[in-house]
């Protein structure tokens, strides 16, 4: 199977790592130091209990130079969606599946926009990943776990599947029930990026102290609060499910958004607490938490202020 990597940072690195390594054809696109690194020296996984060093991956900054693949797996940031969906057109083929693993609930449709006529498939991911140094991806163990649409039996879904049960340390699930599980994913993911950023704190630190405990769980119900208007069957005890998710990840772990703010970078604020914020206005669901976190952010949606 040939598989190329949109975006190669945490999320992108570490799965086309564990893909290559159970015998996938895979092309990581990547760019500047990152880039640089893997060409001469590969691609390392830093994991508290499974490490992977692959000695020589395929990596290019061009992706008209790859070809069209079987399998593009869709990694960037949700600011970059559009540039890179653009530039991933030389990839496709009749054939070629996009899964893409990016946060939110809106990923899906925003590819498809830059992309008419793309077979886009919704996916989510599970992981604590993010580029270390240039060449190494570091993780922090935990979860490694990606929920991806089964759309009725595609093949290419269906051998990325059977790809990922040799690959170490990848659990995949294929589902007929996506909007559910991006649903479920968002709701676990703006709770924590929202108090790992807005607080400057671990998880462990987060849920150590009874009040920054109690604002995550805010968190949780509000978002849950906000599906179930949305017409989302959000199960009626989703919200003890993710918190006893938060207490079983390694209490180091930030989110990914935390990791931008402390180094400058551009957030993705406006797809997750910000995303809360504004549908709840509009379905008239208070949401007070993640009001909060978007308009104590937002000046830094951008990047460093200036």
């Amino acid at each position: 199977m040939r598989i190329a990597i949109m975006g190669s940072g945490g999320v992108g690195g570490y799965v086309g790592a564990r893909l290559q390594a159970a015998g996938a054809d895979v092309v990581f696109i990547a760019r500047g130091a990152h880039l640089d690194a893997m060409r001469a020296h590969g691609l390392r996984l830093e994991h508290p209990k499974h490490p992977l060093h692959l000695p020589t991956v395929s990596a290019t900054a061009d992706p008209g130079a790859v070809g069209p693949v079987d399998l593009l797996i869709f990694a960037v940031k949700l600011g970059d969606t559009d540039a890179a969906a653009r530039a991933m057109l030389p990839m496709l083929g009749p054939e070629t599946r996009v899964l893409t693993l990016q946060n939110g609930i809106d990923s899906v449709a925003m590819i498809e926009r830059q992309a008419p006529g793309a077979t886009v498939r919704g996916g989510v991911i599970y992981v604590s990943a993010a580029i270390a140094r240039p060449g190494v991806i570091g993780c922090a163990g935990g979860f490694h776990r990606v929920v991806a649409d089964a759309a009725q039996g595609d093949p290419v879904m269906a051998a990325f599947h059977a790809l990922a049960e040799r690959a170490v340390d990848l659990d995949v699930e294929l589902t007929d029930a996506l909007p559910l599980a991006l649903w479920e994913k968002f709701i676990t993911l703006t709770s924590l990026s929202g108090t790992t950023s807005l607080m400057r704190a671990t998880m462990g630190q987060v849920l150590a102290h009874p009040e920054t405990r109690a604002f995550q769980r805010q968190l949780v119900d509000e978002a849950i609060a906000v599906a179930h208007a949305a017409g989302v069957p959000v199960r009626a005890d989703f919200g003890d499910v993710v918190m006893g998710r938060l207490d079983k990840i390694p209490p180091s772990v930030r989110s990914s958004m935390a990791g931008d703010l402390a180094a400058g970078k551009p957030l993705e604020l406006r797809w997750l607490s910000g995303r809360v914020h504004g549908l709840g206005l509009e379905l008239g669901v208070p949401t007070p938490a993640h009001s909060a976190v978007f308009r104590g952010l937002v000046l830094y949606e951008e990047g460093a202020l200036g």
